[in-house]
């Protein structure tokens, strides 16, 4: 199996989107200086500032699994669940195309 990529979109509060950004900002280096970690990148939307996504991609389903189990990660989790709009969809996949 190839590397795992991860997708998730998280809607925040209107008046959440400038803490949501310091608290995703604030796991960015922590997540990319993982072993399993190729890249890990969050998004805001263009057309709704409160609308996040991330992009990463792990090199397996373990790595991603141990990534979720860090205490920034948990913490940051915490904050999500304060301050989200509706909750979080995250989708896994493998890629298909070279």
């Amino acid at each position: 199996m190839g590397d795992l990529y991860l997708t998730a979109r998280l809607k925040v509060k209107d008046d959440k989107v400038e803490e949501l950004k310091q608290a995703a900002l604030a796991i960015v280096a922590d997540s990319r200086a993982e072993e399993g970690c190729i890249s890990y990148n969050v998004h805001q939307s263009l057309e709704d500032e409160t609308v996040f996504i991330w992009r990463e991609s792990w090199k397996s389903k373990a790595a991603l699994d141990e990534h979720f189990e860090k205490d920034y990660v948990k913490n940051f989790f915490g904050v999500v669940n304060e301050i989200a709009a509706e909750p979080p969809q995250i989708t896994l996949t493998n890629l298909i195309s070279e």
